[in-house]
């Protein structure tokens, strides 16, 4: 298992899905990716239900106003 971050502020959709998307196809499985995010849409809706779709685990976390911290484990 291995820890991976990704940092997409000053990303916004599609782009942020599809970065984490072309990252998670590159790890393997039980390996987390961290992202970090600033674009609210991403980071509390289109990410977590994409995720939840996929069934990997995705955990949302606020670390200030506007950023936005995801766990995700790949499946």
């Amino acid at each position: 298992m291995v820890e991976i971050n990704l940092d997409i502020t000053n990303k916004v959709c599609p782009f942020c899905l599809l970065l984490v998307k072309k990252k998670l196809a590159t790890m393997n499985k039980e390996d987390i990716l961290i992202v970090k995010c600033d674009h609210p849409p991403a980071a509390t809706d289109t990410i977590p239900y994409s995720m939840k779709k996929a069934n990997y685990p995705c955990e949302t976390r606020l670390l200030e106003p506007g950023l936005w911290e995801l766990t995700i484990i790949k499946k």
